[in-house]
């Protein structure tokens, strides 16, 4: 038996997936399964990454993304659903999602349900979890109301519609599950089983506990603190997603039959096919100012332009009026903390006093690359860490952790030249500043132009 998950979340789900890309690929192999899907949080920003290491792995990369959808005027809740892209014009509605969900609301990112119609063209449709609004309205006891959305959803996207079946040994989701197998009878939608994996491993669940109080503030100790109720939402083997309960097989089969739907040899993630090249930015730099110094290698799509004297916003918009069909905005960089940081956070989370923070901090080498390598080359640290089990422990979360945790910021001196029409997730920041979601590794693999400037 094999199996394909379709709801799982990367370091890129924001302080909320503890799953490498990297990690996720492997173990997907590991388990022989034929595909793996990343479906972050109003987020595309793994997709370059796991689609290369899928390609490189045999196996299939499948694009997704989790986002909220605004319920009906007058109730005011919103609703998450899975969207997978089936191929480059799936993948392009992403993107276009993801920006409509950033100009609605850039501190909780969400899309209407006409927005998301519109933009519904190659695109499976997974209904989300017990939280999900069809489950929700189940358990409400509203039955009608749940055959109305199932409808308009089946309307929306015919045969990509799937409910989502979940077992993480939770109370509402037996009662939800039954009431979506009933709803399925009726309505002949087929069901598809999913694990909401938010970490690799059974025993990294403490890990997402900590990374969940490292977002909100918290420690341990407070009631919020625990990310889930149970530690079921790890990135299960095809012979554990089998035993979780008596589900029909085919519940499984669908997971196969959904890859099956999905191209990503033909442009998956869309290319840039603008015929700019760097002699024509130059060209265009030095027609506002040949004092300018410009410097960029062979083959390369980076500019790097030394301001001297003059302003950057009066380059730039002399860029805008040159290239019009040319959108000119800032990149995302996505900084992994050291292991000083992340160990300071772990530890705090823990509630270790801010002396003991310090002390046991400033023995970590600067070198160290993890916190077992600080282990390895600082007795000193080695010592005073596995003194308690509480410092011991936040190593290991720590380590766990080390892969995961970015800081996103907007890269302030970088710019991309993306084509208008290209499709590119972007975002917006507090400040309603437009930002495109890919870093500069993302940025490359599509092809777009960079622009830095420097002092």
């Amino acid at each position: 038996m094999t199996f394909v998950h379709l709801h799982t979340h990367s370091e890129y789900s924001w302080l909320d997936g503890a799953c490498s890309i990297d990690d996720l690929v492997q173990k997907a192999v590991q388990l022989k399964m034929p595909a793996v899907a990343i479906t972050d949080r109003n987020s595309v920003a793994g997709a370059s990454r796991l689609w290369h290491q899928c390609v490189k792995a045999g196996i299939k990369p499948i694009i997704g993304l989790e986002i909220a959808i605004l319920n009906d005027p007058g109730d005011g809740r919103a609703f998450s659903v899975i969207l997978l892209a089936k191929n480059d014009s799936g993948y392009a509605n992403l993107c276009r999602l993801i920006t409509l969900a950033y100009e609605c609301d850039s501190a909780t990112p969400k899309i209407t349900k006409s927005q998301l119609a519109e933009h519904a063209q190659d695109l499976i449709c997974l209904s989300f979890s017990v939280v999900g609004e069809l489950s929700t309205l189940l358990l409400e006891g509203k039955d009608d109301q749940a055959k109305q959305i199932s409808d308009w959803y089946h309307k929306v996207f015919g045969d990509d519609y799937y409910y989502e079946v979940q077992n993480h040994g939770l109370p509402q989701e037996a009662v939800a599950m039954n009431k979506l197998l009933n709803l399925a009878y009726d309505t002949k939608i087929p069901l598809v089983l999913t694990n909401d994996c938010h970490f690799m491993e059974r025993k990294d669940s403490i890990a997402i506990d900590a990374l969940n109080c490292i977002r909100k503030g918290i420690d341990f100790s407070h009631p919020e603190a625990k990310r889930f109720a149970c530690n079921e939402y790890y990135f299960k083997s095809p012979k554990e997603m089998g035993a979780l309960y008596d589900f029909p097989p085919q519940l499984i089969n669908n997971t196969l039959a959904i890859a099956d739907k999905i191209n990503v040899l033909d442009g998956y993630i869309p290319v840039s096919e603008r015929d700019l090249n760097v002699p024509r930015v130059v060209e265009i730099l030095h027609g506002f100012s040949h004092s300018l110094k410009i410097k960029f290698k062979p083959n390369s799509k980076h500019i790097r332009v030394s301001l001297m004297e003059h302003k950057s916003s009066e380059i730039l918009e002399h860029l805008r009026m040159q290239l019009s069909d040319f959108e000119i905005i800032h990149y995302t960089e996505y900084n992994s903390w050291t292991p000083r940081s992340i160990y300071a956070a772990v530890l705090k989370s823990m509630k270790v006093p801010e002396e003991k923070i310090e002390e046991l901090c400033g023995l970590i080498p600067s070198e160290a690359k993890s916190l077992r390598e600080a282990v390895l080359i600082s007795v000193d640290f080695s010592c005073l860490s596995s003194e308690d089990y509480i410092c011991s422990l936040a190593t290991e979360i720590g380590d766990k952790l080390i892969k995961i945790l970015k800081d996103e910021r907007t890269s302030r001196h970088c710019y991309a030249l993306i084509p208008n029409g290209m499709p590119v997730p972007i975002v917006r920041d507090i400040d309603g500043q437009p930002r495109c979601q890919y870093d500069t590794n993302s940025i490359t693999d599509v092809g777009i132009f960079t622009l830095k400037f420097e002092p």
